[in-house]
């Protein structure tokens, strides 16, 4: 077994890419910039290869952020299909996991639809959650439930700032919980794991940045708390007509910030030249709506009906 931290050599890199993409059909989650060290100032991340004969046929990786370390997402894990049923990825994933506790490591989050995997996740620790396809491993024994609502009790100050790579790990816990609001981000077609199986797990960072900051018509932002956690989302997207699209939500007990963090959607905006600014809410998320016409946007007497994952939800819009 080897460990390799990075930044990582860039012919590893290529390497392990080219094991990964014989192994998995879906785009990977994690990019190589993060293992070649480009977001080390955000995020660590390490790398378990089990090789033979000189030939990678096992791996795994942890990546967890710098400013809230107590958190981790474990990726790629993978053998060769010849060496199956040796336990090879097994054993990566426990020295993986026990890394992550020494260095202090709380909550570690993975995402599988393969449930014969789910059971050796399960042997290890990891628990499912509830509406979702994620399951996480909690050092302390508790169950993820009980953890996070530890993790999320408002303690310190939040700030709100621009979204960034500092955003892959934290946004798991709260995006694979449980909110009252139907609609999260329709931006994004982003809904409560109440209403939608959440699939996702170290790719939400990729669902976030996909098309909206990446791609230079919109932005996202994020109430982050003094100690690394991230207690909410927004987003702000230019469409084709000129006008801006914004939405975005908070955790339930961190609602007091939500205007700062739709503020800084709408400016955004207002700085694009948008020619409008507006968004579509749920017709069920009626605390949702009051707090929108809070923030000076009145409601249209126009509704829309549109299929969000496997749904089909009514909108209606408001306008700034």
């Amino acid at each position: 077994m080897n460990k390799y931290s990075s930044p990582i050599d860039a012919a590893l890199v290529d390497e392990l890419f080219g094991f990964w993409d014989r192994i998995f059909s879906e785009e990977h989650d994690i990019p190589p910039d993060a293992f070649l060290g480009m977001t080390d100032k955000e995020n660590g991340c390490d790398v378990y290869v089990e090789r033979r004969k000189d030939k990678i046929v096992a791996t795994c990786n942890i990546i967890y952020p710098r400013e809230n370390p107590q958190l981790g997402g474990l990726g790629e894990v993978a053998t060769d299909p010849t060496y199956r049923q040796q336990g090879l990825a097994t054993n990566l994933c426990r020295q993986a996991l026990a890394d992550f506790r020494d260095r202090g490591g709380q909550a570690i989050f993975l995402g599988t639809n393969n449930w014969s995997a789910g059971r050796i996740y399960h042997r290890l620790g990891w628990r499912k959650l509830a509406g979702s396809n994620v399951m996480a491993n909690i050092s302390s024994g508790d169950s993820p439930e009980t953890f996070l609502v530890d993790y999320f009790r408002p303690l310190g100050s939040v700030t709100v700032q621009t979204g960034g790579p500092f955003l892959r790990v934290p946004i798991i816990p709260l995006l694979n919980m449980p909110h009252d609001w139907q609609i999260l981000d329709a931006n994004i077609g982003m809904l409560s794991t109440r209403y939608e199986t959440q699939q996702s797990c170290n790719g939400l960072y990729r669902r976030y940045f996909s098309g909206i900051p990446d791609g230079g018509c919109g932005a996202c932002f994020a109430a982050v708390t003094d100690d690394g956690r991230i207690v909410g989302l927004s987003t702000a997207r230019l469409g084709e007509s000129g006008e801006c699209q914004v939405d975005g939500f908070t955790h339930s007990q961190f609602t007091d910030h939500y205007g700062d963090l739709m503020d800084a959607a709408i400016q955004w905006g207002k700085s694009s030249n948008a020619t409008g600014i507006y968004s579509k809410l749920s017709i069920e998320d009626e605390e949702k709506q009051r707090l929108f016409e809070s923030l000076s946007f009145r409601k249209l007497p126009m509704k829309d009906v549109v299929g969000l994952g496997d749904r089909k939800v009514q909108l209606v819009q408001f306008r700034k």
